[in-house]
């Protein structure tokens, strides 16, 4: 039986930044990522739009707003020093209308409480400027807003804990823990390890780890599945950057948006559909018992039931089912696109955790024990805010910080 000092279960961005963290601040630890597919990033970081947030939507105080903008530097450093490709493309949010344009001032509140530099409103003109075929009465520009390869990225942060010392076990899923005096057997498809600590990144089931722990018991995670589609390539000159409508501050969800990637191409989405299953991507068929395990948990039956969720997600639905429905969202922010130029791209599942009141949790949020720290929500802008995440993490696994005085 393999022993190691820190074993971490998930092998997305937050599990390898955590991993790699551990091991360069505290070399004389072992410590080894266990990811149950055969690659790294095979799910949410591997299949999101791959957007480096600069920190303007999140609310001041919240974990995400202290962490993002320096998260969003040290991503972007990583990227320049091991060669992840990665382009400072910049963000733009698009006011219609008064209500839209009340929303802009209080993002550029918001990134003024976070720290985030040179964000500055456009008059509609200048905003011409930037984006010529946006439409917009007015629009907040956000200069350090960027976009990266994101499955390069992964692999880079992988390759970086492994050159660190970290072992990597893939094809590793985890079927049971035990928890002995001497420490914790983890038991997976192939093979049993020991651990002196547990740190739990485990993604769309961090929840269902957790529980083999007795911990988080009052949440659970639902899968939204996002939607993307892609601009066809002669049509890309209409987006230079990325392009966003105001957010509703009330959800966790940014609305579809408009984001050239750095092979160039644009892409569109995400909406956040309720996915029967916890991979179920554009695939039509159920997960049967992931599916019954959600319906009949009354923190989903709340979910569901609150009056102002509902018509969001049957919205979020509509935008799934339709891709009339999807253009016209995207041509809310640049009018000039037709369906003809809509190209269905991939899909992802983005894992929402939700409270026992059926309420979504916007922050991040862990529990921890005396042998493991579980990371039970870290949805957008986890990617963003890896790398200073998991010095936070690794600062509060080894008693350097507490949650009240970080």
């Amino acid at each position: 039986m393999e022993s190691y000092d820190f074993v971490i279960v998930g092998g997305g961005i937050v599990g390898c930044s955590i991993g790699r963290q551990i091991k360069l601040s505290h070399p004389e630890k072992s410590v080894a990522v266990l990811e149950k597919e055969g690659r790294v990033g095979a799910h949410a970081s591997g299949r999101n739009s791959g957007v480096v947030h600069s920190g303007i939507n999140q609310k001041p105080g919240s974990l995400k707003a202290k962490l993002v903008v320096r998260g969003s530097r040290l991503l972007r450093e990583f990227c320049r020093e091991w060669k992840v490709p990665m382009r400072e493309v910049g963000t733009v949010v698009v006011a219609r209308n008064s209500q839209e344009s009340e929303t802009l001032r209080e993002l550029q509140r918001r990134a003024q409480a976070n720290g985030v530099p040179n964000v500055q409103l456009l008059s509609k003109d200048e905003l011409r400027k930037v984006e010529p075929y946006a439409e917009g009465d007015e629009a907040l520009l956000s200069p350090s807003g960027a976009i990266v390869d994101n499955a390069k990225l992964v692999q880079g942060v992988a390759d970086d804990a492994v050159r660190s010392g970290v072992s990597l076990i893939l094809n590793a899923k985890v079927k049971g823990i035990v928890d002995k005096s001497d420490g914790l057997t983890i038991e997976t498809a192939n093979s049993t390890y020991q651990a002196g600590f547990l740190v739990n990144c485990a993604g769309l089931y961090a929840d269902r780890v957790a529980q083999m722990m007795n911990v988080g018991r009052d949440y659970t995670l639902v899968p939204l599945r996002g939607d993307y589609y892609r601009i066809r390539p002669e049509r890309a000159y209409l987006v230079n950057s990325m392009i966003y409508p105001p957010p509703n501050l009330e959800m966790p969800f940014l609305g579809v948006h408009l984001t050239r990637r750095t092979d160039d191409a644009v892409i569109i989405g995400p909406n956040a559909m309720l996915a029967l299953g916890r991979e179920k991507y554009r695939d039509a068929s159920i997960n049967w018992l992931e599916a019954l395990r959600m319906l009949t948990d009354i923190r989903f039956a709340r979910l569901i039931s609150d009056l102002n969720f509902l018509p969001i997600a049957l919205h979020q639905l509509k935008l799934s089912l339709s891709k009339e429905a999807f253009l016209k969202e995207a041509q809310a922010l640049v009018p000039t696109l037709v369906e003809d130029d809509l190209i269905q791209d991939q899909s992802g599942i983005r894992a929402q955790l939700v409270n026992r009141k059926g309420r979504m949790v916007d922050d991040f949020l862990f529990e921890r024990t005396e042998k493991s720290f579980h990371v039970l929500n870290a949805v957008s802008p986890g990617m963003t805010c890896a790398f200073a995440f998991a010095e936070y993490v690794t600062s509060a696994i080894f008693g350097e910080i507490t949650p009240e005085t970080a």
